[in-house]
């Protein structure tokens, strides 16, 4: 089904969901990766939802719609390329698409990144290490006002 059908058949069309429905998609894919990724992130609780900022988006124009973005950073991981292996499987069995997987591995540099996008439009990103592991999510865009206040 393409974003031209999404509303004739009862999805929501690009940008028409609410923010709380794109802000807890947010979260649980967020939450979801956290517990999948096989190490620990101290700065990550699931039922914090304060303070989050939305950032501007595109859906029918350059800034028109907004959507919700984090990076967290958690603890290191024995095996960085198993850990990919891993959230690759569990992402495709979600559904996903795996849009790239970057290997950096080198004298000088991180590691290895894979990046998936969930049907609706949110992005993933991990990044497991043998010192330190990043996640960060990018939220769907909503064209939703409520989206442009800070979350409590």
């Amino acid at each position: 089904m393409n974003s031209a059908n999404d509303g004739q058949h009862g999805e929501p069309g690009p940008g028409e969901r609410s923010a709380e429905e794109v802000f807890t998609e947010f979260m649980d894919a967020m939450d979801d990766t956290v517990k999948q990724s096989g190490t620990t992130w101290p700065g990550w609780d699931r039922n914090d939802t304060a303070d989050y900022v939305s950032e501007p988006c595109g859906v029918h124009a350059r800034a028109d719609g907004r959507l919700y973005q984090r990076q967290i950073k958690g603890g290191p991981v024995d095996d960085p390329q198993a850990a990919v292996d891993r959230m690759k499987a569990h992402w495709e069995s979600k559904g996903y698409k795996i849009e790239n997987i970057f290997d950096n591995r080198g004298p000088n540099t991180t590691g290895i990144e894979i990046i998936a996008s969930a049907p609706r439009g949110v992005v993933l990103i991990f990044t497991p290490t043998k010192s330190v592991s990043f996640i960060m999510v990018m939220g769907e865009c909503t064209v939703d006002p409520a989206a442009r206040k800070k979350t409590t």
